[in-house]
C-alpha cells in the first residue's frame, strides 16, 4: 500500500509509455503466448510444431526491423518476390534453430528461478518511473497491451534461459597465447613478389573477328540483342506537398482554433506536497492518536520534515520529510485531492485527513500558478498544424475522388485527372530505364511491365510512393522485345567476339609463361614486361582482389625459391604472380587479435554446434504459406 502511494504520487501517465512497450514486446515475438486459434504447422522439430502464428509474427517483426533501418531500399526488395521467398524462408529456419536451441537447453537442464525473472523484470527501464520500477505501470501496461502477467513472466523466463544457454554454449571457448601469436603473424603477414599481367584491352588490337565467328557468336546469344520492350503510359500522381501550396490559413481560423483548444496552451496549475500518513491497520483509535500526536507536534513548532520522518508509516517519503514531488489530481484519491488542493499558500498544513490508505497531514511545498501561453506566442504553431491538417484533407480528398472516378470510368485517366483537379501525364513509348522518376520506382515498374495488367488495358489501382504521394497508371501501348538482325547489331557483335578472343589470347599467355616459369626459366629470363610489389598486406586494395587471395593462398617458398600462380584478375585481364618473399610484422598489442580470434572462433563454434543439432534431431521443415 505504503509503495503504491510513493508510486502514485510520482505523477504516473501510463499511455505515454504504452507504445513502447508494446514495440518491444512485438519484437521480441511474445505474441505467440497469446494465439489460441488453430494454427498451421510450417515445421516440425522433435515433434514441436512452429506454427503460422508464429511464423507470421516474428516475419512481420523482422520486416518492420528492416523498413525502419533500410527504408525505401528494403520496400523495392519486397517488390521481388524471389527476394520475399527467401527472407520468408530465412526466418522460418531461424525459428527452427531456436526451437532446437530451447530444446537443448531444457535437455541440459537449464532452468531460471522465479527470482531472476523478477529480477529482470524490475529492472526493464519500460516499467520504471523516475529509475526505480513501477508495479502500477508495470500492470496496467501489460493490461492495456492484452497481456497476462502470468504470460510475460513465463516469456521471460525462456527468454533468459536462452541466453543462459547461449552463453554456456558459445561463449566458452578460448585462446591459448601461441594461437594469438600465430593468428597475428598471419593477420600482420606482407608479401613481396613480381607480377606480369596481360591486359585484353591492350591484346584486342591483335586479333579479329570473322564473319564466321560474328554468325556463331550471335546465334549463341540472340536473346542479348533484342530491343527493349516498351510501353506508352498515362498516369496522374497524387502529391501532398503540391497540394499543400494550394493551402490559405486565415487569421480568423488561427484565432477560432486557439480559443477552441485553449486547454492545450494552458499549463496547468501544479503542487507539489509532503504527507504524514498513519496508516489504519486494524486498531483505528491507535492511528487516530498517533496522526493526533503527529499534528501536536507541528502546532508546537516542529518542522514538516521532522515530523514525517518521526511518524509516517509511508517510509519511502518519509526519508525526504514527507516529499511527494508534483502531484497531480486524481493519483491520490478524491478525500486527498479535495483537502491538498484547497491550501493556498507555501507551508500551509491540512488537518487531518482520512484515505482508504489511512490519515494524512498534507503540506502545500510548492507551487506553481497556471500559465496560458498568449495567441502570439503559438500562433505560428497554430499556423502549421491547420495548414498540415488542411493538407491532409485534401490530398485525402484528391485520392479519393482520382481513385472512385478511375474505378467507374477504368479504360481513361482523363476523368479522373479532371474530377480530383490534378494534371494527367503521358509518355511516349519507353523503356525501363527511360521511365520518368515517378515511374521509375520498383512498385510502379512491376505494374507497367505486368503482362496481364498490360492486356486488360484498365487504371490500376492506387499505388501508394509514399505518405505523400501516390500515383494511379494505365498502359496506352505497348511494343514487345523485337529480335534484331546481326547487321543491326554488327558493331557490338564484333566488339564482344573481339573481346572475347583478346581474352582467350591473354588467358594463353599467362599460361605459356606459367609452364616455362614452373619448367624452370624465371619471369625475367622470358622477356616479359614485371611489376614489382612489395611488403603488401592482406587488406591492401591497391592491387586486385583476386590477385591478393592468391598471393596469400601460396606456401611460403623456401630460400631462394619462387611460388608462382596464374590469376584471373576481375577486369577479365590475366596475371602470372612470382612469389618470392614473406614477412613478419611487429605486432605491439595483441589485445584487439585475441578479441578477434574468440568472436571468430566462437562463430565457428556456434555454427557448428547448431549443425550437429539439426544433424541429431528430426526436422520437417513444409512450405512457407
Amino acid at each position: 500500500m505504503l509503495e503504491r502511494i510513493r508510486e502514485g504520487s510520482q505523477g504516473i501517465v501510463a499511455k505515454s509509455i504504452l507504445g513502447l512497450v508494446i514495440l518491444t514486446f512485438a519484437i521480441s515475438g511474445i505474441g505467440s503466448y497469446i494465439s489460441n486459434q488453430a494454427d498451421t504447422a510450417l515445421a516440425v522439430v522433435n515433434d514441436v510444431e512452429i506454427g503460422q502464428s508464429s511464423f507470421e509474427n516474428a516475419y512481420q517483426n523482422e520486416r518492420a526491423r528492416m523498413e525502419q533501418q533500410f527504408g525505401a531500399m528494403f520496400e523495392q526488395l519486397l517488390a521481388d518476390e524471389n527476394y520475399v521467398a527467401n527472407f520468408r524462408k530465412n526466418i522460418l529456419d531461424r525459428l527452427v534453430v531456436e526451437e532446437l536451441q530451447k530444446q537443448n537447453a531444457q535437455a541440459l537442464g537449464v532452468r531460471v528461478g522465479d527470482e531472476q525473472v523478477r529480477d529482470a523484470i524490475l529492472m526493464m527501464p519500460e516499467f520504471q518511473q523516475n529509475g526505480e520500477f513501477n508495479n502500477d505501470v508495470y500492470v496496467a501496461l501489460l493490461r492495456q497491451a492484452g497481456f497476462q502477467p502470468a504470460q510475460f513472466r513465463e516469456y521471460m523466463r525462456e527468454q533468459i534461459a536462452l541466453t543462459q544457454y547461449n552463453n554456456a554454449v558459445f561463449s566458452t571457448d578460448f585462446v591459448l597465447p601461441g594461437e594469438v601469436e600465430a593468428f597475428n603473424q598471419l593477420a600482420n603477414q606482407t608479401r613481396s613478389f613480381d607480377l606480369v599481367t596481360f591486359s585484353v584491352d591492350a591484346l584486342k588490337a591483335e586479333v579479329t573477328a570473322e564473319q564466321a565467328e560474328l554468325e556463331e557468336y550471335f546465334a549463341a546469344n540472340k536473346l542479348m540483342y533484342q530491343t527493349q520492350e516498351q510501353v506508352a503510359v498515362e498516369y496522374i500522381v497524387i502529391d501532398g506537398s503540391e497540394l499543400a501550396s494550394q493551402v490559405n490559413v486565415t487569421d480568423e481560423e488561427l484565432e477560432t482554433y486557439y480559443e477552441q483548444n485553449i486547454i492545450d496552451y494552458t499549463q496547468s496549475e501544479q503542487r507539489r506536497l509532503a504527507h504524514v500518513l498513519v496508516e489504519a491497520g486494524d486498531d483505528v483509535d491507535a492511528a487516530k492518536a498517533k496522526i493526533a500526536e503527529a499534528q501536536a507536534e507541528l502546532n508546537s513548532g516542529k518542522s514538516f520534515a521532522y515530523v514525517a520522518k518521526e511518524f509516517s508509516d509511508d517510509t519511502f517519503s518519509a526519508e525526504n520529510g514527507g516529499d511527494l514531488d508534483w502531484v497531480e489530481p486524481g493519483v491520490m484519491g478524491d478525500e486527498f485531492d479535495a483537502a491538498a488542493f484547497e491550501l493556498a499558500n507555501v507551508n500551509d498544513v491540512t488537518d487531518i485527513v482520512e484515505t482508504d490508505f489511512g490519515f494524512h497531514l498534507i503540506q502545500l511545498t510548492e507551487l506553481k500558478p497556471e500559465v496560458v501561453q498568449s495567441f502570439a506566442d503559438v500562433k505560428d504553431d497554430i499556423k502549421s498544424t491547420l495548414s498540415s491538417d488542411k493538407a491532409a484533407e485534401l490530398y485525402i480528398e484528391a485520392q479519393t475522388k482520382a481513385v472512385e472516378t478511375a474505378f467507374e470510368i477504368p479504360d481513361t485517366l482523363q476523368d479522373a485527372a479532371a474530377n480530383a483537379g490534378i494534371q494527367l501525364k503521358t509518355t511516349g513509348l519507353v523503356s525501363r530505364s527511360e521511365l520518368p522518376a515517378d515511374l521509375a520506382q520498383v512498385q510502379v515498374v512491376t505494374k507497367l511491365f505486368d503482362e496481364d495488367f498490360i492486356a486488360e488495358g484498365m487504371n490500376s489501382d492506387l499505388i501508394e510512393l509514399d505518405e505523400n504521394k501516390s500515383i494511379i497508371v494505365r498502359v496506352n501501348e505497348h511494343k514487345a522485345p523485337q529480335q534484331q538482325s546481326l547487321e543491326e547489331v554488327k558493331e557490338a557483335v564484333t566488339a564482344a567476339v573481339v573481346a572475347n578472343k583478346a581474352q582467350e589470347l591473354a588467358q594463353s599467355k599467362a599460361e605459356e609463361v606459367l609452364s616455362k616459369a614452373q619448367s624452370g626459366e624465371t619471369l625475367a629470363a622470358q622477356g616479359v614486361e614485371l611489376t614489382r610489389k612489395d611488403n603488401i598486406k592482406r587488406t591492401d586494395r591497391s592491387i586486385d582482389n583476386n590477385i591478393a587471395e592468391s598471393v596469400f593462398a601460396l606456401p611460403k617458398p623456401e630460400a631462394g625459391q619462387v611460388e608462382y600462380e596464374l590469376v584471373n584478375m576481375l577486369n577479365g585481364d590475366v596475371a602470372v604472380v612470382a612469389l618470392d618473399e614473406v614477412a613478419q610484422a611487429e605486432v605491439a598489442d595483441a589485445t584487439q587479435s585475441q578479441a578477434q580470434l574468440n568472436s571468430l572462433l566462437a562463430r565457428i563454434a556456434s555454427q557448428a554446434y547448431v549443425e550437429a543439432l539439426k544433424a541429431n534431431a528430426e526436422v520437417e521443415i513444409r512450405t512457407v504459406q
